[in-house]
């Protein structure tokens, strides 16, 4: 079915990327359609309400920072400022067959002699294993820092672009904690950004063509075909390519080349009396195919605790990562059995990305097409963010 309506810019893709660039381009007055393939927004933002006693939980990303300039200037726009709450500070583990001191496993004398690489080496042209390795020392790096680093990016840091990995942020406001949440998760601040005026969001529609003559034409699995005067790609690279390889194959074939990996998120809420270990943040496994445990209890909750396990896909089964999830927790494998699953996808930054960005950009706007995701600046919530303001600018100044 041919919807009638011609909007401005129709957004493919609902996650933090396309909603923040959807929405300063609906500030100016602008008609927006954001079209998602999956049945929720959010992408990497995916808050788990608990169906019992007001608790909820981060499936994905779970921390906002002062440093985040361009993702708190959208809180403070979108009316969310009262609901920030500071993270509250306690520690980090790492996992063995049981919960130890973050620096446990470390060899402090390694690390006293590799140290001094610090001042003299350079990011530019390594990957995170040869950069951090000289500077923690080889064995440190192998045993400890690599599952350290992994878990920051849930995937295997070795060949992880060392110039976009833990990027220094001159940026840091003074009115925000260093690092806090939202009082009703990050979904909540997803919710507010889609339910602005100007913006309308369907989901379930999985975009499987596009056309770009006089105006965007764009056809859902479904069969609905919508128009605009303008089209932003805000979803996986291998996405975009798919969509694009016919109209554009040489910005496709570019697309093709970033490796995506592919992560289970597995959580469980449980009563507070059940977990017999204090209070952490996080929690990094030194062995095995799960990233991280990320908890809940930087924001205490009266009953409950909630942790999120990142698992690599197709690793291990559903049974393994729940009998793994058990085994950190301490407890029996039939009391984490009612897990909740979801499902994301991130981009492996690798050597020569500048490059490729430098040919994406060129070959979009020669298109006349917008880009964004986090695929471009790194992963973190607020490069996703740099590059929606980024293409807004340059959407101004097209139109």
């Amino acid at each position: 079915m041919s919807h009638s309506k011609t909007y401005d810019l129709i957004v493919v893709g609902a996650g933090i990327s396309g909603l923040s660039f959807a929405y300063q381009v609906a500030k100016t007055g602008k008609q927006v359609l954001i079209l998602e393939a999956d049945d929720r927004i959010g992408g990497c933002l995916n808050t788990h309400y608990h169906d019992k006693n007001d608790f909820w939980l981060e499936m994905g990303a779970h921390t906002f920072y002062a440093t985040y300039a361009n993702l708190n200037a959208l809180i403070k726009s979108c009316g969310l400022e009262s609901d920030i709450e500071p993270r509250a500070k306690i520690g980090m583990k790492v996992f063995t067959d049981r919960h130890e001191k973050i620096m446990s496993r470390v060899s402090k004398w390694e690390l006293f002699r590799s140290v001094p690489h610090l001042f003299f080496s350079k990011r530019d042209g390594k990957t995170v294993k040869e950069y951090f390795g000289k500077i923690v020392g080889k064995n440190n790096y192998d045993k400890v820092f690599n599952r350290m680093f992994s878990a920051v990016i849930v995937q295997n840091a070795d060949n992880f672009s060392s110039e976009y990995f833990l990027k220094r942020r001159k940026t840091k406001s003074k009115e925000h904690p260093k690092s806090f949440i939202l009082k009703k998760g990050m979904q909540s601040f997803i919710e507010r950004l889609a339910a602005s005026e100007n913006i309308e969001v369907i989901t379930q529609q999985n975009v499987t063509s596009v056309k770009n003559e006089k105006q965007v034409s764009v056809t859902t699995e479904s069969g609905e075909i919508f128009t605009a005067r303008d089209i932003a790609f805000a979803c996986s690279p291998q996405k975009v390519a798919a969509l694009l390889s016919e109209i554009l194959p040489k910005l496709s074939k570019r697309l093709n080349e970033f490796p995506t990996q592919n992560i289970i998120s597995r959580a469980t809420v449980l009563p507070k009396e059940k977990i017999n270990f204090e209070p952490v943040s996080f929690v990094i496994p030194l062995q095995g195919s799960c990233f991280s445990m990320v908890t809940r209890d930087v924001l205490p909750h009266k009953e409950s605790r909630g942790f999120a396990f990142h698992f690599e896909d197709g690793k291990i089964s559903k049974e393994k990562q729940e009998q793994f999830m058990a085994e950190l927790l301490q407890l029996e494998q039939l009391e984490v059995s009612d897990t909740v699953e979801a499902k994301h996808q991130l981009p492996l930054i690798s050597l020569g990305h500048k490059e490729r960005i430098q040919d994406l950009e060129k070959y979009a706007e020669e298109a006349g097409i917008y880009l964004t995701g986090n695929y471009f600046n790194g992963l973190s919530l607020e490069d996703c963010v740099e590059r929606s303001v980024k293409e807004f600018s340059r959407y101004q100044k097209n139109a």
